[in-house]
């Protein structure tokens, strides 16, 4: 069997029927030349009671063995072709039957290998999410919780002397380790999404909030609908906080801001969620986003919402998302 898509040489060949002996005799296997290569350029049947007669032979090298008889058919699946089958040396011919049998093995090797080529892709598209994955729970996580310990600490130095007690703050802060959730025994990780979604958008909204407050010295103000936490599913809670923590986490880095605002509501079916701040901004169509605002994204569309993000030098920020709701009402 050769594989090869019109116009290339044959890149592999597998026999069957000649012993090692013989094909050590032969030498190198075929590279697309007479018949052979005809069914590379015009992929179709072949039934030949004389090879030897037809146009495109190109004769036998050395220690060849005598072949007469030959049957050829393309390896396809749809419209790609990914090789060719080929039988020789039949007494008495090849007929229609072995025509069509070999019609139907060749359909069936042609659908064995899109069958396989589609698994591997669909492995290569797995390991490829699974590192998406990783890569996001890595930044969500670890690299969140080692940026808020950082923030934590960096207004210290300069309390040094004058406020021991606020100096205590924020050690005991950077230190401090999130009960019944084993995943932070070494760092104040964000919230597993059992925990999240049993904490409600507007408390855990609350505690991004005072966490905000202590690592970044601004309180974000809160405009929450009351009755939020009854119309939002405690399923999106997760997905919806770590939204809000990441754009925090961006406004602490980059948006020296004074004021931090988080807003909340329910419309039509829909939560409308946005992080304001009126920090330095930036100019979106020049700077590029990072791994952050990537993975807000993600999120949202996994969601199945909408993301806005409007922002322009000196005018601060916004994060905005629409996300649809199944209204969870009893």
């Amino acid at each position: 069997m050769g594989r090869a898509p019109a116009g290339v040489a044959i890149s592999r060949f597998i026999t069957h029927g000649a012993d090692d002996e013989t094909i050590r005799a032969i030498g190198h296997y075929p590279t697309g030349k007479g018949l052979l290569g005809l069914l590379i350029r015009d992929p179709r049947v072949i039934r030949l009671d004389d090879l030897h007669a037809h146009p495109a032979s190109s004769g036998f090298p050395p220690h060849h063995p005598e072949m007469t008889t030959f049957l050829g058919a393309p390896i396809r699946s749809g419209g790609t072709v990914y090789g060719n089958l080929y039988l020789t040396e039949k007494r008495g011919g090849f007929d229609d039957r072995d025509e069509r049998l070999l019609l139907v093995l060749a359909a069936q090797a042609g659908a064995a290998i899109e069958n396989a080529l589609l698994s591997e892709r669909l492995r290569s598209l797995a390991v490829q999410a699974e590192r998406d994955r990783i890569s996001r729970d890595l930044h969500d996580g670890v690299i969140q919780a080692l940026f808020s310990i950082g923030m934590s600490l960096k207004p210290a130095r300069t309390l040094l002397g004058t406020d021991h007690e606020r100096v205590d703050e924020r050690l005991n802060s950077a230190g401090r380790h999130r009960r019944g959730d084993p995943r932070a025994a070494q760092l104040d990780l964000p919230p597993a999404p059992q925990e999240a979604a049993a904490l409600g958008l507007t408390r855990g909204l609350a505690e991004l909030a005072r966490e905000y407050e202590v690592n970044a010295v601004v309180k974000p103000e809160l405009l929450l609908m009351p009755g939020l936490d009854h119309r939002v599913p405690g399923a999106l809670v997760p997905d919806l906080l770590q939204v809000v923590r990441e754009a925090l986490s961006n406004a602490a880095r980059h948006a020296d801001a004074t004021t931090v605002r988080i807003t909340s509501g329910t419309d039509a079916g829909r939560l409308h969620l946005a992080v304001a701040d009126d920090g330095a901004g930036f100019d979106t169509a020049r700077v590029s986003t990072g791994r952050g605002l990537a993975n807000i994204a993600e999120r949202v569309e996994a969601m199945g919402g909408r993301l806005e993000l409007v922002s322009a030098t000196g005018e601060g920020t916004r994060v905005e998302l629409d996300v649809p709701l199944q209204e969870d009402l009893p």
